[in-house]
């Protein structure tokens, strides 16, 4: 009798990955993976990724349900503008990572000329305009509508800025030509984030406009079947793996790091705390789910701008010369589907991994710092989240996925943990060796018990 599956598929920008998992249970039945096919039609990978699995269980699955996710073309481009850069405009920001984007430009302050110049260039898919909490400034917040109005960047705005001018903004911006959609504010005081709507209107417009607009198939199934950004469906699987289905039986906090050929991301859940007697908050409140995208940190694309942010360690950590490293850098950066295959660079990759995630986890993670006060003498002050007890870390993607040594390359990169930095100190390390976070982040929007099953069984937490 054959088994019905949930066919689960993430498009990447280098490989199309496909999970089979049977329906109702969460139990994984095949996986598959294939090059994608943004040349030509990405359906046609998919094709061959759904074939390959199928053909691994003998013909014994019929499939009754088909869900992905999609970061092919380059994903979801987003610029944030923001009024101060380390409240509304570092606000917009956030909720644009959290909703699976990709941030390209964040402006804040008075929009100028030149400002207007590298938007344009820019040429977000999505313009994520804020400013202001409710009820307090406003007339910047308008002067901004119009600059942006008159530059006529086109394309699609999301209005969260002080409601009591949200509508004017939104008038304005639609008489220069754009399309907009208006949201509650995402910092509506100073003291609170709300990016739930603006996080929303993201996932809308990426699923009505931007995945169908890239041209990445001419198939009506493809536009049907994405659901979303493949990293949000990775922060989505994170949240349910903390908090558990119906928010009971989770594994608490945890963070969860996904390595690839363009960026390093970090995702983490963690429970709201009080922060400690004689320490002072600096910048926005910390989220309990929250995502950092560092597109300057990949093994592929993105591996000489890995040599230029940690020349110094790669050099002592591989013994090679200068001259050397940026050979290797520069061939993986030409070949970004490289496979290392011999010790020597399976090493090499390993080092450049380990640098990944050690500045990733560094530029999540919040800092613990002194300063001097006059008159009032030295004080503690924290910004960003704190990490440091966090108990269970979890790498995916790429490299430590496919290599068996992959929770090795994390806890090196853990080693480094440097003085103040707030990133966690001694967790426990998983790797997911069979892709399945960014699946089981698709399922749980349909049976959040089978995603969170398929998660721990393949994680090895049940």
């Amino acid at each position: 009798m054959a088994i019905d599956v949930v066919a689960l598929a993430d498009f990447g920008s280098t490989f199309t990955k496909l999970t089979l998992v049977a329906s109702g249970t969460g139990r994984r039945v095949a996986s598959a993976a294939v090059p994608t096919t943004v040349s030509t039609d990405v359906m046609e990978g998919y094709a061959a990724a759904l074939g390959a699995a199928l053909g691994k269980t003998g013909g014994a699955c019929r499939v009754v349900d088909r869900i992905a996710a999609s970061s092919a073309g380059g994903g979801l481009r987003v610029a944030a503008v923001g009024l101060v850069g380390d409240y509304t405009a570092a606000a917009a920001r956030q909720a644009a990572l959290n909703a699976g984007a990709r941030v390209d430009l964040v402006l804040a302050g008075r929009l100028r000329n030149a400002d207007l110049a590298v938007l344009r260039a820019a040429r977000p898919d999505i313009v994520l305009f804020s400013g202001g909490t409710d009820g307090g400034q406003a007339r910047q917040i308008l002067a901004n509508a119009d600059a942006l109005a008159r530059a006529k960047p086109g394309g699609r705005v999301i209005v969260a800025c002080n409601r009591d001018v949200a509508d004017d903004v939104a008038r304005r911006l639609e008489e220069g030509g754009a399309t907009v959609r208006v949201v509650a504010n995402v910092l509506p005081d100073i003291d609170r984030l709300d990016i739930e709507p603006a996080r929303a209107a993201i996932r809308a417009l990426f699923i009505e406009h931007v995945i169908v607009g890239k041209g990445l198939s001419g198939a009506a199934e493809f536009g049907e079947t994405v659901a979303m950004p493949t990293p949000e469906a990775v922060l989505v699987a994170t949240e349910l793996l903390s908090r558990g289905p119906k928010g009971r039986g989770g594994l608490g906090d945890l963070a969860v790091l996904d390595i690839g050929g363009a960026t390093t991301d970090v995702h983490s859940s963690v429970a709201p705390r009080p922060l400690p007697v004689g320490v002072a908050p600096k910048g926005l409140p910390p989220l309990p789910l929250a995502r950092t995208v560092q597109g300057d940190l990949g093994m592929r694309w993105n591996a000489p701008a890995v040599l230029d942010a940690d020349r110094a360690w790669l050099r002592r950590e591989t013994g090679l010369a200068d001259g050397d490293l940026e050979r290797r850098c520069r061939a993986r950066r030409e070949a970004p589907g490289f496979l290392a295959a011999t010790d020597e660079h399976r090493a090499f990759d390993r080092s450049l991994a380990v640098s990944c995630l050690t500045h990733a986890l560094r530029r999540h993670c919040g800092r613990l710092s002194t300063v001097y006060v006059p008159n009032q003498g030295t004080r503690f002050v924290q910004e960003g989240p704190d990490l440091r007890q966090v108990p269970m870390l979890i790498g995916t993607g790429g490299m430590l996925a496919r290599d068996g040594r992959g929770a090795d390359t994390v806890s090196r990169a853990l080693g480094r943990r440097e003085r103040g930095a707030l990133t966690p100190a001694g967790p426990a390390v998983a790797t997911d060796r069979s892709y399945v976070l960014a699946a089981a982040g698709l399922l749980a929007g349909r049976d959040p018990d089978a995603a969170f099953r398929l998660m721990t069984s393949e994680l090895g937490l049940g």
